[in-house]
């Protein structure tokens, strides 16, 4: 039998694919949502160009996360800011560095950044090395990536993905060097590094709204909008579940 954490569950599931289906309508008849605007998603549209003006190379970190564990959801935001930049980098011929922690992560943000290469039918321009793996352990990645940030020709540090207090010596690092800094995380110990020489944070469940800001299209910003109803649909459930459980109680001898 479900119980009351379930049903509600189940409630808010279906409230969610309802929201979702009907705005999927709308919003490619035109109506597009508004949301609030967050600047790190702002500061990125363009970063790849300046890239190319500078000379300099755009650097990101998708952290030190899995994609089978329980990091996985927080890994797969992260990539969705890879996978924005590598439709820039297909379109203009240069692409960011990506870093990475872990081995199959990295097989995935190489096929990320490959796949629009793959659709333009010009694969031969991608650059091989665009994704890195400099090290397996949080640490030594850490102390891979300072070396990167401090000799290579960076433009600026984007850090979004599972970090933990190693986060502190990258940030430490770029801003050694007074590169622009963005960041997102989901632990509160990278959040508390990163917050006081991240220029723009992305905190905890702003960072898997990267393509709802970054691609806008329909099917991203239906979901995005759907979240919000079936959050305030589950708000709606428990306030009234306590409300009648409360007017049960009063009403018994």
């Amino acid at each position: 039998m479900i119980g009351l954490p379930g049903l509600i569950g189940l409630v808010a599931l279906a409230v969610f694919g309802v929201a979702q289906f009907f705005l999927i309508g709308t919003i490619s008849a035109g109506r597009r949502p508004r949301f609030r605007p967050i600047p790190l998603f702002t500061a990125l549209r363009g970063m790849l160009g300046r890239s190319i003006e500078s000379g300099r190379e755009l650097h990101v970190s998708i952290g030190t996360g899995s994609i089978g564990g329980e990091d996985m959801a927080t890994t797969l935001a992260g990539l969705q800011i890879v996978e924005y930049l590598a439709d820039e980098a297909a379109a203009s011929g240069v692409a960011p560095v990506i870093t990475t922690a872990d081995a199959a992560t990295l097989i995935l943000a190489e096929d990320t950044l490959r796949r629009p290469y793959i659709r333009q039918g010009s694969l031969e321009n991608y650059p091989p090395l665009s994704a890195r793996l400099p090290a397996l352990e949080p640490t030594q990645y850490a102390a891979a990536t300072m070396d990167y940030l401090a000799h290579g020709r960076v433009l600026a540090n984007v850090m979004s993905g599972v970090f933990g207090a190693e986060a502190g010596l990258m940030a430490r690092a770029a801003d050694k060097d007074a590169l622009p800094q963005f960041g997102g995380a989901a632990d509160p110990r990278a959040l508390a590094v990163l917050l006081p020489t991240a220029d723009n944070l992305l905190v905890g469940e702003e960072m898997f709204a990267a393509k709802a800001y970054l691609q806008a299209r329909p099917p991203h910003l239906a979901s995005l909008r759907a979240q919000d109803i079936a959050r305030w649909a589950i708000v709606a459930g428990i306030i009234a579940l306590f409300v009648i459980g409360l007017l049960s109680q009063a009403g018994q001898p």
